[in-house]
């Protein structure tokens, strides 16, 4: 069943345009908040409050590493993705954690949800006086990425990057019912906004990819798996991957079953807890440089299946499922679906 919830997530994923902020242009029609610290930012179309409010931090009592912020996927938040898993599976092994959810389920412009992430990382970067590491899970990745390629203050308080699941070039999911219905002869078929994004060749992920897909002095760690069921094609060009092909000491991808062939690991569990993942995601995050798959680990965390240890978990995991998972689901506000008949216009700064 969550499988399914995934799919469908994904389909109805990242939308909208949400009028109400921004113009026939996608300029935004708010007055910019205070809170944006650099003066080469795109502006903030939402009010400080809402930003604020979005992101939940520990205390920061780990001055010698940077901090985390995990970075939810599609028609989920925050708690919901993070908070019975990497969250406290990082704390215990020594990192100050944010979480933060950006509006809607993920069903709005993902060019102004960004803006969440933004704002995140300036808070963490002052309350820490360190740069940010960001992981980020299927649109989570979009949404760092885009951050750090559009916000040059952002990309300056960034030191690593660690993409799970992402569809970093676009991928073949969100065509498929348009065509279908355009073959049984319905040629207007309206999908939230940002159905359109995640579409091979949109104008988000040329404008996401263009010139530099890996900038500032950030370190990439790309992980992605053979049986995503969201983030396809696998192969010969992936759709989880960044620069494939090219030499960039900066930034690795890593295919889960070039490691450990055959292992299964799916769209969800890739983040959830799977053991290669996270040791991958460890490794990035201990070291300069990114993850290096012999360094952590490599073939010995090898097998179909493999779990993050037990003993890495709380004792409370399943009260933690319980609270995170399932009952936080009722503090959490109905989506904007955002429908559009058409990929949401770039944002001047973008375009």
């Amino acid at each position: 069943m969550r499988l399914f919830l995934s799919a469908l997530a994904l389909l109805l994923a990242a939308c909208g345009d949400d009028a109400t902020r921004t113009d026939a242009a996608g300029a935004a029609t708010e007055k910019p908040i205070a809170a944006r610290q650099d003066a080469r930012d795109p502006a903030y179309s939402y009010s400080e409050a809402d930003l604020s409010a979005a992101l939940s931090c520990d205390g920061f009592t780990h001055p010698d590493r940077d901090p985390v912020l995990l970075v939810h996927g599609t028609f989920t938040h925050g708690r919901q993705n993070w908070g019975a898993t990497f969250a406290p599976i990082l704390r215990a092994s020594g990192w100050d954690v944010c979480i933060m959810t950006y509006p809607d389920r993920g069903l709005v412009d993902i060019q102004r949800t960004t803006e969440f992430v933004a704002h995140a990382v300036y808070t963490m970067a002052a309350a820490s006086g360190r740069k940010v590491a960001l992981i980020g899970h299927s649109q989570g990745v979009m949404q760092v990425r885009w951050a750090v390629k559009w916000w040059p203050g952002v990309r300056e308080r960034v030191s690593d990057l660690v993409s799970m699941a992402g569809p970093n070039q676009g991928i073949l999911l969100p065509t498929a019912p348009r065509d279908l219905l355009g073959v049984l002869g319905v040629t207007i078929a309206p999908f939230p906004g940002a159905f359109y994004q995640f579409a091979q060749n949109s104008q988000f992920l040329r404008a996401l990819n263009r010139d530099d897909e890996t900038p500032g002095d950030i370190d990439y760690s790309v992980l992605y798996t053979q049986f995503d069921e969201l983030i396809q094609p696998v192969s010969p060009f992936p759709a989880g991957a960044i620069e494939f092909g090219q030499n960039n000491p900066k930034r690795t991808n890593v295919l889960l079953q070039d490691v450990c062939p055959g292992r299964l690991v799916e769209h969800i569990s890739i983040a959830l807890a799977d053991r290669l993942a996270y040791e991958l995601t460890l490794d990035a995050l201990h070291h300069d440089g990114p993850a290096d798959v012999e360094r952590s680990g490599g073939s010995a965390l090898c097998g179909l299946v493999s779990l993050v240890p037990e003993l890495q978990f709380p004792a409370d995991a399943f009260s933690l499922f319980l609270n995170e998972v399932l009952l936080s689901e009722l503090e959490q506000p109905l989506p904007d679906f955002g429908i559009s008949a058409g990929e949401p216009p770039l944002m001047p700064y973008a375009q």
